[in-house]
């Protein structure tokens, strides 16, 4: 007990020191990372609270909130997100866990960004070429989560990353570490997560990156030696999040109880290297476990600002553990986007 307790003190001071040196150093670096897709939000129940969902975490999503959740959810859970962007952009989340022991959870995610086609231009043709290219980003992520005590989970995932544009293309790895405490019986949660640590990473590989230099008119005869391009590698959107969540209406809630309707209530903060600290609110309310409207906040965003969502859990009709939930966020001069996702546990 008294090395458990070690491990959770280590990994909140950790955390904490990890936060307060972000502030510090007031880096807010907006465009200068690599592998930002890691930073958009999966599943349309926490992107209908919100984004605040560290404290929260009990479904397969967990696996790119706040990994240490996925302890929480006591059965095999499996879920795909699908919606289609703003500019024609497309974004795919998949996660699938799956408990080992009543303390061990292994998962498995995949984070996937299309950027659709693209006209080629050139200086000679700044109207286009005719030719088109594309752009994705993938994340392929293992997970692990454990019990430490009644009350303490602890979640790790590892990140193979892979972006590429036309024919060039890089890779990368990171991870990230995670904390969640539940005290069940009052219904409050409170987790935290450090993401995305990692070596530096850039589009460093491809054919255009490799050339010869047009000999000169006035030297036919010089030599023509292949030369390289290099590219410039930059940081991961790496970021600290802290989260608290509340049930103060429902089965066990210490303000109003009930065993029809639920009130879920969450807040959380983050503090990214290419982003300003930032703030989430979320809400959830809960008919008979049947029907979940929710709404959310972002403070401190540049275009996400409100949105909006409802959640239907068919066990009552399938008698199998089946729910489908959707959402509604505002870009501001992006215009509204629509996002649907599913989740089936087993």
């Amino acid at each position: 007990m008294k090395r458990i307790t070690k491990i959770g003190l280590f990994l909140i001071l950790l955390a904490s020191v990890f936060a307060q040196n972000l502030i510090a150093q007031d880096l807010t670096k907006v465009g200068t990372t690599s592998a930002d897709f890691l930073m958009i939000e999966a599943g349309a129940r926490a992107q209908a609270m919100g984004g605040a969902y560290i404290g929260v975490a009990d479904d397969a999503t967990a696996l790119y909130w706040n990994a240490a959740g996925a302890g929480l959810i006591g059965k095999g859970a499996a879920q795909y997100q699908f919606g289609k962007r703003f500019a024609d952009i497309t974004h795919h989340f998949m996660g699938v866990t799956y408990p080992l022991t009543d303390e061990d959870v292994i998962g498995f995610s995949v984070q996937y960004l299309d950027y659709g086609e693209m006209e080629v231009t050139t200086i000679e043709e700044p109207e286009g070429t005719g030719e088109t290219f594309s752009a994705s980003s993938i994340a392929i992520n293992l997970s692990y989560a454990k019990q430490l005590t009644d009350r303490v989970y602890v979640g790790f995932t590892g990140k193979y990353i892979y972006e590429e544009i036309w024919l060039e293309h890089g890779s990368g790895f990171a991870f990230d570490i995670s904390t969640m405490y539940d005290m069940r019986e009052i219904g409050v949660r409170i987790g935290m997560t450090i993401s995305n640590l990692g070596p530096e990473m850039g589009i460093d590989e491809g054919p255009h990156l490799t050339f010869y230099k047009q000999k000169p008119d006035d030297y036919p005869g010089s030599p023509q030696p292949e030369s390289q391009l290099v590219t410039q590698k930059f940081p991961l959107p790496t970021g600290f999040a802290l989260g608290i969540s509340s049930v103060i209406v429902g089965v066990n809630s210490p303000f109003v109880q009930s065993g029809e309707h639920k009130v879920l209530l969450a807040a959380s903060i983050n503090d990214y290297f290419n982003a300003p600290f930032r703030g989430n609110l979320g809400v959830e309310y809960g008919w008979q476990e049947l029907i979940f409207l929710r709404g959310g906040y972002r403070i401190g965003y540049d275009t996400q600002k409100l949105s909006l969502g409802f959640g239907l859990d068919f066990y009552r009709f399938t008698n199998q553990n089946i729910r489908l939930d959707y959402v509604w966020v505002d870009y501001d001069d992006l215009g509204g986007v629509n996002i649907w996702s599913l989740e089936f546990r087993f």
